[in-house]
C-alpha cells in the first residue's frame, strides 16, 4: 500500500504564497513519475482571516499554469493541521519561529521552504499588494524550490522519514 505524505505550506494570510505553493506542488507532483507515494497538500496562514479567497494575482498565475484554486478559502494554522502534517514548509523565518513558539511539538516537522530545498536560510517575500510582476517572481521562486523538494522526496521510502531535521 502506498504511503500518504501530508504536506502543509504556511505563509501569513493564506491568500498568496502558501496557496501558490500548494497549487504548484500538487500539479508538479501529479506530473512527476512518482506514484509510490500519495500526497495530500494543505495550506494555512499564521495570521489568516478565515474564509478569504486567494488573491486575484495568485489565482491568475495559477490559472496560467492550468491550476484552478478559485474555491480556496483561507485557513488559520491549527494544532490539528500541524499534527496531521508530515512536513511543514514556512515561507519566512518569522513564520517558522511563530510555528515553533506556539507549537513546539511540531519542531521536527517545520522548516523554511528554501531551507529544505536549497539549504538556504532565507525566506520567500510576500507579493501581496506589489502587482502581478511580483507574483510572477514569487511563483518562479516557488517552482524552483518545489522541483528540489520533489527530488528530495524521492528518497522517502529508502530513509523512512521526511523530517527537515534529518
Amino acid at each position: 500500500m502506498p504511503k500518504t505524505l501530508n504536506v502543509l505550506f504556511v505563509c501569513t494570510g493564506n491568500t498568496c504564497r502558501s496557496v501558490m505553493a500548494k497549487g504548484l506542488f500538487e500539479k508538479m507532483w501529479c506530473d512527476s513519475p512518482r506514484k509510490n507515494i500519495n500526497v495530500k497538500v494543505y495550506s494555512a496562514g499564521v495570521g489568516a482571516l478565515e474564509g478569504l479567497g486567494a488573491s486575484e494575482e495568485a489565482l491568475e498565475i495559477l490559472y496560467e499554469k492550468g491550476i484552478d484554486l478559485s474555491d480556496h478559502r483561507s485557513t488559520m494554522v491549527t494544532a490539528t493541521l500541524l499534527e496531521k502534517a508530515d512536513i511543514v514548509f514556512a515561507m519566512t523565518t518569522a513564520q517558522k519561529d511563530f510555528l515553533l513558539d506556539f507549537y513546539p511539538q511540531a519542531k521536527e516537522k517545520v522548516c523554511l521552504l528554501l531551507e529544505y530545498a536549497e539549504k538556504a536560510n532565507k525566506g520567500i517575500s510576500d507579493p501581496y499588494g506589489r502587482g502581478l510582476a511580483s507574483y510572477r517572481k514569487v511563483a518562479g521562486e516557488l517552482k524552483e524550490a518545489l522541483k528540489k523538494v520533489i527530488a528530495k522526496l524521492d528518497v522517502i521510502e529508502n530513509k523512512g522519514t521526511v523530517s527537515p531535521q534529518k
